[in-house]
């Protein structure tokens, strides 16, 4: 299969693109449906690549991918010039998308870790949410927090070095994004 220019990679075979993992991925039915529908119909709506990764599309690259479509140029183009890919990603999202109320307030927490200087109106004006509800959600946080310092206080030495040692990872993860490890 000869690869188009404006690709960077050899069709059906991209990685997902950091900014795309804020929403989940469908699963179950859903997936299904999307699986039978795109082998019906193939991929109506192209998927959106940005730094040679897919920024938008993951659902649909995904259910292609199982339901044996056959890839063209057609089925990918690049992000737009000029627009902010995270604000893309976030704007198709939220209009497309039905999540539920745990989800959004999931996906709020999410950008409150990783932009923990906006102000609750200028992320709630980013996602297109009330300031009150990002309010909230910050504060479910605060509160989380807060327990977990108490409960990390109360804990030994041995229950401390337990607690590091079966989260390791999660500790990797948050002191790769510049948050201090207890």
């Amino acid at each position: 299969m000869t690869e188009p220019t404006h690709l960077t990679q050899p069709i059906c075979e991209y990685e997902f693109h950091p900014l795309a993992d804020m929403f989940p991925l469908i699963e179950g039915e859903d997936f299904d449906q999307l699986v039978e529908d795109i082998g019906n119909r193939g991929i109506l709506s192209p998927i959106i690549l940005y730094e040679g990764k897919i920024l938008d599309g993951r659902n649909r690259y995904r259910a292609a991918k199982e339901a044996g479509h056959k890839f063209t140029d057609r089925d990918f183009k690049p992000l737009s010039p000029g627009l902010d890919p995270e604000a893309f990603v976030i704007s198709v999202n939220l209009k497309r998308r039905q999540l539920t109320s745990k989800q959004k307030r999931e996906f709020i927490a999410k950008l409150i870790d990783a932009k923990p200087g906006l102000s609750n109106r200028a992320l709630a004006k980013l996602i297109g949410a009330d300031d009150k509800t990002v309010a909230s959600v910050r504060e479910e946080m605060q509160k989380r927090g807060e327990a977990f310092a108490k409960a990390w206080d109360g804990l030994n030495q041995t229950q401390r070095q337990e607690f590091v040692t079966s989260r390791r990872q999660e500790i990797g993860a948050l002191v790769g994004l510049g948050i201090s490890a207890p």
